[in-house]
């Protein structure tokens, strides 16, 4: 679809660097991002082969986000759009802090230079309160996330009780209208392990991130929301069923449905997503890769691994719900004529069960 401009229509789309529109949200094809950033001086290389990685396989990312936390690297973002990829970036984690505090201008600002560099979807985390802060506390671990981290320890600091982002939203959206930039609604608190997943803190927090999401899209603003973080299999049927009837797209973290997967989160992020998007209430699913929480860094086969594991779940949410059975159907169609399981083999059999391969057993001659 080549529309140059997504305004014209309604709903949440994503333009690439070709300005192709693509749409995430209920009723559409389930969309995969791949996570990369420098976390240190030496690091962009290996983010560029990840890229050139990314870019050679045959079921890709639509969507790249950049995470970096470092202001002394290059700029991934151009790497990113030159390969064809819908660029993410997340501007709070190149605004320095100053006793912790932020400087509303500067976050502004990074937002504006990421747009200008072609950013297409801007994380925010917006959602952040002193009562969500309290609330907190009664957690086993009271908050995970890095970029929610730093807007909470802006408020802590004594910055009031508005957040960064919230000081600076409505210069922030009249800029992603005007650029059609889509902002995700980042969760703050989302939970860091099954036992405080859909706790009171969360379910306050989903229910501010659907208030801002309305009020964005009531002023032409494209939106998504992330959450939820661990969520064990019943608490993501309470919280999908929550954000499904909300009919914004949904961009899972994770979930993670098991807090015992460690070196195996591309597994258990994959299972979580399945769940979560057949329930309708997952449409662009982030990468989790084996390295979640090792304390590694994600290596380049480790994010293709990740992001094969995603398109994995994004394929059974699109069986589910779009009855999207065309690649299903050819590849059994193909091992039916060859009998065998083993695609583009080119010949019945296959060498694991050889003689006795039930594929090969011609009732004629019984």
């Amino acid at each position: 679809m080549h529309i140059r401009s997504s305004r014209k229509l309604k709903g949440t789309y994503l333009t690439t660097p070709s300005s192709e529109l693509v749409a995430v949200g209920p009723g559409h094809s389930t969309r995969v991002m791949a996570l990369i950033g420098n976390n240190s001086r030496g690091s962009h290389s290996i983010q560029l082969a990840k890229l050139d990685a990314l870019s050679a396989m045959r079921r890709g990312p639509e969507v790249v986000a950049d995470l970096s936390i470092t202001r002394n690297t290059p700029e991934l973002l151009p790497e990113i759009i030159s390969r064809g990829f819908v660029a993410s970036a997340l501007p709070i984690y190149a605004v320095r802090k100053r006793d912790g505090r932020i400087d509303d201008q500067e976050l502004l600002d990074r937002c504006r230079t990421l747009i200008e560099l072609g950013a297409r979807v801007l994380t925010i985390h917006p959602t952040a309160t002193p009562r969500l802060i309290g609330l907190a506390q009664k957690r086993m671990v009271p908050w995970t996330s890095r970029g929610g981290g730093i807007v909470i320890r802006d408020l802590i600091s004594g910055a009031g009780t508005d957040n960064a982002y919230q000081r600076i939203m409505p210069a922030l959206a009249s800029m992603a209208k005007a650029k059609d930039v889509v902002l995700s609604i980042g969760a703050s608190f989302r939970s860091a392990n099954i036992f405080d997943s859909f706790d009171q803190t969360q379910q306050e927090e989903i229910r501010s991130q659907i208030t801002l999401a309305d009020g964005l899209v009531a002023e032409g603003v494209m939106v998504i929301i992330e959450s939820p973080g661990h969520a064990a299999p019943r608490s993501i049927q309470e919280l999908s069923k929550v954000l499904a009837e909300t009919g914004h797209p949904i961009m899972p973290l994770g979930p993670i449905p098991t807090d015992t997967a460690i070196g195996q989160d591309h597994i258990s992020a994959a299972i979580g997503s399945a769940l979560m998007g057949l329930a309708n209430a997952a449409h662009m699913l982030a990468a989790v890769t084996r390295e979640e929480h090792t304390g590694g860094v994600p290596s380049v086969e480790s994010t293709v691994e990740a992001v094969e594991a995603a398109r994995v779940s994004a394929h059974v949410i699109d069986l589910g719900l779009l009855l999207a059975t065309e690649d299903d159907l050819e590849v059994a169609s193909a091992r039916a004529a060859a009998k065998t399981c083993v695609v583009d083999r080119g010949k019945a059999g296959c060498s694991r069960c050889a003689d006795a391969c039930p594929l090969i057993v011609d009732p004629r001659n019984l």
